[in-house]
C-alpha cells in the first residue's frame, strides 16, 4: 500500500478478462461469422460493427442509384416503369443483384452481433424478436446497451480471444 491519498495515487485499471477486439477483427466477425449465434460480442465489437453497416449501407445505396442514374431511370415516370424492365441492361442488374446480395449479407452479419451481444449481457439472442412489436425495439437497444456479465454464460466464449 500506498501512504499517499488515494486521489494521488496512480491509476491502474481493473483487471478483465473482456476482449478488446480490433476493427479488422470486427470486420472479420460481421462478414465471416454472420451464423455464429453460440459465442458473445462485447459492447465496443456490437456498436462498432452496427456503424461499420450503417456507413456500408449509405454507400452500397449511392453506388446503386449511381448506377441507375446514367440509364434514365430517375427520369421515368411512376406510369411508365415497364421501361424499366426493358430498356436496362443485364449488367446493370447483375450489379443490383450483387449489391443486393451483399446488403443482406451485411445486415445477418449484424443480426449475427446482436445475438452475440445479448448472449453477452447474458440473455438469449430470442429477444430480438421484439423488434416486431410495435415500441419492442426499445427493450432490445436497453438489453444491447446492458454492460458484460463477467462471469461465465452459457453461451461460450467470444469470438476473437487473445
Amino acid at each position: 500500500m500506498s501512504d499517499k491519498p488515494y486521489y494521488e495515487q496512480e491509476y491502474h485499471a481493473p483487471e478483465s478478462d473482456i476482449p478488446d477486439p480490433s476493427v479488422g477483427e470486427i470486420f472479420k466477425g460481421l462478414f465471416l461469422y454472420p451464423f455464429t449465434w453460440a459465442a458473445r460480442s462485447t459492447r465496443k465489437a456490437f456498436w462498432v460493427a452496427f456503424v461499420i453497416q450503417f456507413l456500408l449501407t449509405i454507400v452500397i445505396g449511392i453506388i446503386s442509384v449511381a448506377v441507375f442514374i446514367p440509364n434514365g431511370v430517375l427520369s421515368v415516370s411512376r406510369n411508365d416503369m415497364s421501361w424499366v424492365l426493358t430498356h436496362i441492361s443485364f449488367g446493370v442488374w447483375l450489379i443490383e443483384l450483387i449489391l443486393f446480395i451483399l446488403l443482406v449479407w451485411i445486415k445477418l452479419g449484424l443480426l449475427g452481433y446482436a445475438v452475440r451481444r445479448l448472449h453477452d449481457a447474458n440473455y438469449s439472442g430470442w429477444w430480438l424478436w421484439l423488434i416486431i412489436i410495435p415500441f419492442g425495439w426499445i427493450i432490445v437497444v436497453i438489453f444491447l446497451l446492458l454492460p458484460t456479465v463477467e462471469e461465465p454464460v452459457r453461451w461460450g466464449s467470444y469470438l476473437f480471444v487473445d
